[in-house]
């Protein structure tokens, strides 16, 4: 009778179980999705970015890929810029100051350009909304934990017309670049995604910021071997600025 008791009993326990923990990775999801969103200036979304966390709390602070706020062909800032939460049109934030001068981005040098390809920037006013903690990574870890590591991005997807979740990727490796400063990833990558945070799956925190694609070539005819992505990581650099920028906010 006890058994028969018991049989009857697991089933609906492990349905609770399940849909208790189905609900937890889902509003973990949703948390994840609000402190993330998109960058549009002078008329036109022009990549993603994140709310994170500073010192100073009356003031809000994203990051995101430097050459997001910046007209590539004319290599000027762009003249209007604001932070849409969330993507929706009626969270809009007017950006009132960059933590990176223009003049970092007129290095001609493709390598340079990917080490200073970020930047903090505060809104014009007070953002309630959940905040990614930036997390201090070393290179030489990063190698050795690869395999175990696992990422997730968060990005604007242009072609979807919303942000998304991008799981399960993984450290690449690249013998055409290798920078202590840059995280070459292969998480799915497309228009819209730059400025994109790269997340630790297991701990949420921020350890880097999508650049662009690295298009890796084999001699001799270079052909197009891969294509990959690349971040800025999350370093001592990019720490001490930040401080140094929430410091500066009046």
């Amino acid at each position: 009778m006890t058994n028969k008791l018991v049989r009857r009993l697991t089933l609906p326990v492990v349905v609770m179980i399940y849909t208790t923990a189905t609900w937890a990775n889902q509003n973990q999801t949703n948390t994840l999705l609000e402190a993330v969103g998109t960058i549009y200036c002078d008329g036109a979304i022009r990549g993603t970015a994140s709310h994170v966390q500073h010192k100073r709390k009356e003031h809000s602070v994203i990051m995101t890929a430097a050459h997001v706020l910046f007209d590539l062909t004319t290599r000027s800032a762009f003249r209007n810029c604001s932070y849409r939460a969330s993507n929706a049109r009626f969270q809009n934030y007017l950006i009132s100051k960059t933590s990176t001068p223009k003049e970092l981005l007129q290095d001609s040098d493709e390598l340079n350009s990917m080490k200073r390809d970020w930047v903090f920037a505060s809104l014009s006013r007070k953002l309630y909304a959940p905040t990614l903690k930036l997390r201090r990574t070393f290179y030489e870890s990063l190698k050795n934990s690869r395999r175990n590591l696992t990422l997730t991005m968060l990005a604007y997807d242009k072609q979807a017309g919303k942000i998304r979740k991008i799981e399960d990727c993984r450290i690449m490796r690249s013998y055409h670049i290798e920078d202590p400063s840059l995280l070459i990833h292969n998480c799915a990558i497309g228009p819209g995604f730059s400025g994109a945070p790269l997340l630790s799956t297991k701990t949420r925190e921020l350890l880097g910021v999508h650049g662009g694609r690295l298009v890796i070539t084999k001699p001799p005819n270079d052909n197009i071997a891969d294509i990959l992505g690349q971040a800025r990581l999350v370093d001592d650099e990019v720490l001490n600025e930040l401080k140094s920028f929430s410091n500066s906010l009046r």
